[in-house]
């Protein structure tokens, strides 16, 4: 199914729509119900207030409109909490849970909103019902699609994926009963390769792209414990060129799991991280730019004050300009003048190569906890990275978005030592990213090539949601910056 997503959807988009309904024949069409309602002010020491009609002409008016609103607020938070994943996961996630957290969070958003417009017309009880039938509506509605779906997939062959399943061992072994027995998604394995350890990397290479083909794989699993990332990186690029999604077994890829969170499943302890089929840019591609565009000139417009501010800060309390211009290595490795605020004396580049034996980071980076060239504003800046608010006008410009991979100064450019590490320039540069979120200087720069390449394979309006919320907390209380 090219869109794995839409059954759920409907699903919960007919939940909604029950529950809507539901609450409304129960609130203005059914004496008990009507008795329920008043009942329970009363039980908590409130008076319930008197419904008229025009209430009642507005919820049945409105119905439509406010169905569309709960849809997307609902399923909104559905997707944030991972409930339109397809086939990111083999091992069964219970829904119950992040379905009754997205309709209490709903609710909250939208008493939330009343309060603040001092909205004393809709009765908080009708939407309090809705939501309360919602949950229970979405659990039995998406666990019916789900059997029907089970039924279809077996007696009709629908939505089938064929997977290829390369590796060996106990850990391979599982996977493949996993699969065999319970056929989550519909997934069964059309072929499956051992993989000798002994044989040359690229034959092993070439034995994946045949099988790939041969069998009209929709999907690979490759466990790939004793494989360098260097090895599973060409894994991803072979996955990449056959345009299907791959996922890994591998320890090597624990940083998405123990830093960055990547929800995933485990097998004996290891993540099998998924890496999604390649997007061909095109209409989404041209809807993400558009966003993109519109959210940064918004920042830029709510930011002027601050950043007007902050120049003035800069300015007096060091000599030197307020605005640090420095060359960056963005897409395809071409560079790109980035805008920072300064936050080091003036002339701190000159002085670089005396202090360059006091990294702290490994070769590729260049961090020192307690450089002496930045100024005391700029630690505060450092700090809350108020210093990167300037770098709008870079996204504005076009040379970056507002997440992806952070760009580097040429510096740690040159001192690439593997030639995956390259791949993080695939796509544009952010102001924020999985690195930025995950420990920021506290992740080694091999760590943080791996993020880069997985949110570059995997990248979304969720994935970016997300980055960009816990980017919020991140800069609040400055993990890992200095």
């Amino acid at each position: 199914m090219r869109f794995p997503w839409l059954i759920p959807f409907f699903a919960d988009f007919c939940a909604i729509v029950a529950a809507y309904a539901l609450t409304f024949f129960l609130r203005f069409r059914s004496e008990r119900g009507e008795w329920v309602f008043e009942s329970i002010p009363r039980l908590i020491g409130l008076q319930p207030g008197a419904l008229g009609t025009d209430i009642q002409s507005f919820y049945s008016d409105s119905a439509l409109r406010l169905i569309v609103i709960l849809t997307v607020v609902v399923c909104s938070l559905y997707a944030l909490r991972n409930l339109y994943e397809g086939r990111r996961y083999l091992i069964e996630r219970t829904i119950a849970w992040n379905v009754i957290a997205a309709n209490a969070t709903a609710l909250a958003l939208f008493y939330t909103y009343w309060y603040l417009q001092r909205n004393v017309y809709h009765p908080r009880s009708f939407f309090a019902s809705v939501m309360i039938l919602n949950a229970c509506f979405c659990i039995s509605f998406r666990h019916a699609a789900e059997t029907l779906l089970a039924w279809m997939r077996r007696r009709f062959g629908f939505d089938r994926c064929p997977i290829v399943l390369a590796g060996t061992g106990n850990k391979t072994d599982l996977i493949a009963s996993l699969i065999t027995i319970r056929q989550p998604h519909g997934m069964n394995i059309s072929g499956r390769i051992p993989l000798n350890p002994s044989d040359p990397f690229d034959s092993r290479l070439e034995q994946l792209r045949s099988a790939i083909r041969n069998h009209h794989a929709e999907l690979l699993i490759c466990d790939c414990q004793g494989n360098s990332v260097s090895e599973i990186m060409r894994i991803l690029e072979l996955t990449q060129s056959e345009g299907i999604p791959v996922k890994i077994l591998s320890a090597e890829l624990a940083v998405l799991v123990t830093h960055a969170h990547i929800p995933c499943d485990l097998v004996h302890g290891d993540p099998l991280v998924h890496f999604d089929a390649p997007v061909r840019n095109g209409r989404i591609g041209l809807i993400r730019h558009a966003l993109t565009m519109l959210v940064a000139w918004l920042a830029l417009v709510l930011a002027c004050p601050l950043m007007l501010l902050l120049a003035l800060i800069v300015r007096l309390t060091s000599r030197g300009p307020a605005f640090f211009v420095q060359e960056r290595i963005g897409v395809n490795r071409k560079p790109f003048r980035l805008f920072k605020f300064r936050t080091m004396h003036d002339q701190a580049e000159e002085l670089l190569a005396e202090i360059e034996e006091f990294n702290e980071s490994e070769g590729v980076l260049f961090k020192i906890r307690d450089d002496p060239r930045i100024t005391v504003a700029g630690r505060l800046l450092r700090r809350f990275s108020l210093d990167e608010l300037p770098q709008l006008f870079n996204v504005i410009k076009g040379d970056m978005v507002i997440v992806g991979p952070r760009p580097l100064p040429r510096r740690d450019f040159e001192h690439y030592y593997e030639q995956w590490h390259y791949s993080r320039h695939l796509g544009l540069p952010g102001l924020t990213c999985l690195w930025q979120i995950s420990g920021r200087s506290n992740v080694s720069f091999h760590d943080m090539c791996i993020l880069d390449v997985y949110y570059l394979r995997n990248h979304n309006w969720v994935l970016d949601v997300k980055i960009a919320l816990r980017t919020i907390r991140v800069v609040l209380f400055g993990e890992g910056a200095f």
